[in-house]
């Protein structure tokens, strides 16, 4: 509370001190000119030259209450610097109040005075005397306040009647608005409404603002900041890029082009660059071309920010239909990841318009530039989209290893080697500069040949890992696992997933893998084994239905199918959305006699497809039943 008893005790002391006015009807000339060196000694901040020139003031003139009130104000305000002054103020002022003085100015400065010193019961009575000879907003709300921090709760008549006063002091409104947002909110806001519509200010716009914010009313508060500059008032550059920046997390792009003057008025950066990208947002070319140039003009940009600005800087001269200054930005945005990312941002086989605009760009680009790889680069990449190979490895073939190396690319151009001319011993050798790698050169080629025409290389490419690599990565084992059933037999296959396990005994994915190749080819002498590894991999993932799934299918084929059942809760708990448990819960209920179900889950699996063997066999039980 101490922020409003000093915003009191300052306007007070404020009020009158630097005003020259009319001391007496009949002035006395003698305590006017003491009068008037004090005010000048004033302006100087002279404080003790003041009180020395006031107080003979109030000698040559003793019936004048005015000077008296100045002499304390002046003493009051040098005890806002120095506390000990208070003293002062008390002891002067009860000479004054002694003498018949009825000045509400005089009781509300001592009282003050009394609180700092914790004479609580003297600084009350004050209060009171004040409030007696004159009840103003400013009295009865200090009296309020001293209440609360004294002896709560205060009494809220004093605000009740302070509210109803006229209303000369704005800050003193909002301040007992805030007084009452503890009490009775609505009333807080009622009052803050009426303040605003009475003063229209920024003083009274911002906590009429933060009640609505904290009543999570943001659309009434960017209405009220548009209004409010929709009517031409003075509004600071930090509301308006508050205003700015919230349209632009709403994707209100419209109303911040509609407030493009406002944005290049206020001219900061943050708010050129929500222009910036609603205009890109909403193709306003010109606007965002305008915002652009004076962003860059502005020296502000960050290094962090510029790659990115100026692809999209680039992106706008390439809607306009101006290649040579797109590719001049796309020279100044530099970071070949970033302009990467850009160029292909948009899936271009969809749009033909676009992909001949990016075309000719980076023709344009590698025309212009001094750096040329970045140019082949983009050039290979863009032709390896479209399956033009012999076109594509014309460029990449022109990179050199070092532009590969410094900015992280070999994993792209790798691929892009291996799209274009399948050329594993260029993608290996690529692929072995990559410093950190997780996981072998051969394991990544066959992971990016795996689920293509070229599974077979890939499922060779793993083999061979897992020869002559001491440990390869787990998921090398499970990759072989799926591809090794189109391209190995089951003895050999489990050789290899056996290894995996001794390898890597708490990996779930491996243990089911394993565990359930077991069960699917029938190794009976290898159930044993089959149980352990699945019911350690349960326990590591137990709500997976996958791994269930494997379970309950070896329980199947030890003819355990009660077990099985009750192996399947956790895939029948939940929504199943794959053929092959379907089908296995199929079989197992016909092997338990009920036909109905049996035959729902066959259904279900048919209606999944999304594993083939499993739908093939559901349509044969059902055609034989």
């Amino acid at each position: 509370m101490k922020i409003f008893y000093t915003l009191l005790l300052i306007t007070i002391l404020f009020t009158g001190c630097a005003v020259n006015r009319n001391i007496t009807p009949e002035p006395n000339f003698v305590a006017e000119n003491y009068f008037l060196f004090g005010q000048a000694a004033m302006q100087q901040n002279d404080f003790e030259n003041a009180i020395k020139l006031y107080h003979k003031a109030v000698e040559a003139d003793s019936n004048n209450v005015y000077l008296k009130e100045t002499l304390i104000q002046s003493l009051a305000l040098k005890a806002y610097f120095d506390k000990s002054a208070n003293s002062d103020v008390i002891e002067i002022g009860k000479t004054f109040c002694e003498g018949n003085v009825k000045s509400e100015k005089i009781y509300t400065i001592m009282a003050e005075s009394y609180r700092i010193e914790q004479q609580n019961e003297r600084a009350k009575e004050c209060y009171k005397k004040a409030i007696k000879i004159k009840p103003t907003m400013r009295n009865l709300t200090a009296y309020y306040f001293f209440q609360q921090n004294t002896k709560p709760p205060a009494d809220i008549k004093l605000l009740r009647k302070a509210i109803k006063l006229p209303w000369d002091e704005e800050q003193i409104v909002l301040s007992i608005a805030e007084l009452y947002n503890e009490i009775n909110p609505e009333k807080s806001l009622e009052i803050l409404r009426q303040a605003y519509k009475k003063w229209s200010d920024e003083v009274s716009l911002t906590p009429l603002l933060n009640a609505y914010e904290k009543l999570g009313l943001q659309d009434k508060v960017l209405e009220l900041i548009q209004q409010h500059l929709d009517n031409d008032r003075l509004l600071s550059d930090q509301i308006k890029t508050y205003l700015i920046g919230r349209y632009f997390a709403l994707e209100m792009y419209d109303e911040i082009l509609e407030n493009k003057g406002l944005c290049f008025e206020v001219g900061t950066h943050d708010i050129l660059k929500y222009l910036f990208f609603s205009a890109i947002r909403k193709n306003d070319i010109n606007t965002g071309i305008r915002a652009g140039h004076t962003i860059e003009e502005s020296g502000e940009l960050s290094e962090e920010f510029a790659s990115s600005f100026y692809t999209y800087f680039a992106d706008l001269f390439l809607s306009a239909n101006n290649i040579t200054e797109a590719a001049n930005y796309l020279i100044k945005a530099d970071d070949i990841n970033t302009i990467h990312s850009y160029i292909f941002e948009i899936d271009l086989s969809k749009n033909t318009e676009r992909k001949e605009k990016i075309y000719k760009l980076l023709l344009q680009y590698l025309n212009i530039t001094e750096d040329k790889a970045k140019a082949n680069y983009l050039l290979g990449i863009f032709h390896t989209e479209f399956e033009e190979k012999e076109i594509a490895l014309e460029y990449l073939d022109k990179l050199p290893a070092s532009f590969i190396i410094e900015n992280e690319l070999n994993l792209m151009v790798a691929l892009a080697y291996i799209q274009n001319a399948l050329d594993i011993p260029k993608a290996r050798s690529l692929l072995t500069e990559i410093e950190g790698l997780k996981i072998s050169p051969n394991e990544l080629i066959a992971s990016l040949l795996f689920g293509t025409e070229h599974d077979s290389i890939a499922y060779s490419i793993l083999k061979e890992e897992i020869r002559v690599n001491p440990k390869p990565d787990a998921s090398t084992f499970t990759s072989c696992s799926i591809l090794g059933e189109m391209y190995d037999t089951p003895d050999s296959l489990l050789i290899m997933m056996e290894k995996g396990v001794a390898l890597y005994p708490v990996n779930s994915d491996l243990l089911n893998a394993t565990g359930y190749f077991i069960a699917k080819y029938e190794f009976q002498e290898k159930y044993a084994e089959a149980a352990v590894y699945l019911e350690k991999a349960v326990s590591l993932q137990p709500e997976s239905e996958m791994i269930w799934d494997s379970l309950a299918w070896l329980y199947f084929k030890q003819e355990k199918y009660k077990k099985a059942l009750d192996a399947m809760k956790v895939p029948l708990s939940k929504e199943i959305n794959h053929s092959e448990i379907a089908y296995h819960i199929g079989e197992i209920y016909l092997k338990l006699n009920k036909q109905k179900k049996a035959k729902y889950y066959f259904n279900l699996a048919i209606e999944l497809d999304n594993e083939k063997q499993s739908v093939q066999l559901s349509k044969e039980i059902l055609g034989e039943n």
